[in-house]
């Protein structure tokens, strides 16, 4: 489904008889703002992709401000009313709560803000870009089965502990956790001995990864709901003194890539790393997908309303084609 934001410019250039239309791509939207609604830029990815697309509109002279909502939905919201109230042109939305930002972008349409979402499905939107979140907890799950098999090829059922860090701070990311768990179903071979909530960077991760292994020494994979989490876990794994005495045997996997996260993927095929897997959703550039159906939005092009995110295992195998 398209839609139509504004005629190709207004008028018409004409050859001979022929109506020609100038094309909204070569519409000039300097001077236009765009506010960038982050649920929490000190996740690694997160800061990358709002700073790869504000970099972009640079060049064009849009000003992009990204707001941080620290993982607070309350304040997403105020931030939402914050730039309609601004005349804002585009707000693009990641948001906290999906469930609790319809009214605050229907109120931002109104006022004339367009409104594009990432992520999650907030119910209000001019155009989207989502995940299923469950789908890629379960692909993470299942890049951890397959390692098992292949490093653990004669362990017994229930053998290998296993470690989740969660984070349900919001029913999308509840799902993929919900997604991760269903390694039991994967793997006989799997016995889950502790979860952790709430881990979604590298020193929380390492942290919990101290206390885990204190009661659980024996682990040999963990699951991380995003990047943050699995480099934790690598530095934790890989340091001097680490109670992980053969990093060729133990495996992190999670999900959000970033250029940090595909190099240790890279490094883990030579044990020089943990973090042997991890699920990047978009195209081979997300930065350039998200600037290019802004940048449609911004200048009256057409544009795609839904645009779904495909989701893609990387691991030591394909990580190249990434990087």
């Amino acid at each position: 489904m398209k839609r139509k934001l504004a005629m190709l410019l207004a008028g018409m250039m004409v050859l001979g008889s022929t109506a020609v239309p100038v094309m909204a791509e070569d519409a000039d939207i300097s001077g236009k703002t765009v506010g960038y609604l982050m649920p929490d830029t000190s996740e690694s990815f997160l800061s990358w992709l709002s700073n790869g697309v504000k970099e972009k509109f640079t060049e064009d002279g849009v000003t992009v401000d990204i707001a941080d909502a620290a993982g607070d939905s309350a304040k997403q919201i105020s931030q939402i009313e914050n730039f309609a109230a601004a005349k804002t042109d585009l707000i693009i939305v990641m948001a906290v709560d999906p469930t609790s930002v319809g009214d605050a972008l229907k109120r931002a349409q109104e006022a004339g803000t367009m409104v594009m979402v990432a992520g999650s499905d907030t119910g209000v939107y001019d155009a989207s870009m989502m995940t299923d979140q469950y789908d890629d907890g379960c692909q993470m799950a299942e890049m951890a089965a397959a390692w098992i098999d292949e490093v653990y090829p004669d362990a017994e059922p229930g053998s290998i502990e296993v470690a989740l860090l969660e984070s349900r701070d919001t029913p999308e990311a509840s799902s993929r956790c919900d997604g991760m768990n269903t390694i039991t179903e994967l793997s006989d071979k799997v016995n889950i001995v502790q979860t952790v909530g709430g881990i979604k960077d590298n020193a929380n991760a390492q942290a919990a990864m101290e206390n885990i292994m204190q009661v659980n020494p024996d682990i040999k994979v963990v699951l991380c709901y995003n990047s943050g989490a699995g480099m934790g876990v690598n530095e934790f794994a890989m340091r001097a003194g680490s109670p992980v005495k053969d990093p060729s045997k133990f495996a992190a996997f999670s999900s959000d890539t970033d250029d940090a996260s595909l190099e240790l993927v890279a490094k883990s095929a030579t044990d020089e790393a943990v973090l042997r897997g991890i699920i990047k959703f978009g195209s081979n550039d997300l930065i350039g997908d998200t600037y290019a159906l802004a940048k449609k939005m911004l200048s009256g092009e057409d544009y795609e309303v839904m645009n779904p995110d495909p989701l893609t295992k990387i691991t030591p195998e394909n990580v190249a084609e990434f990087q």
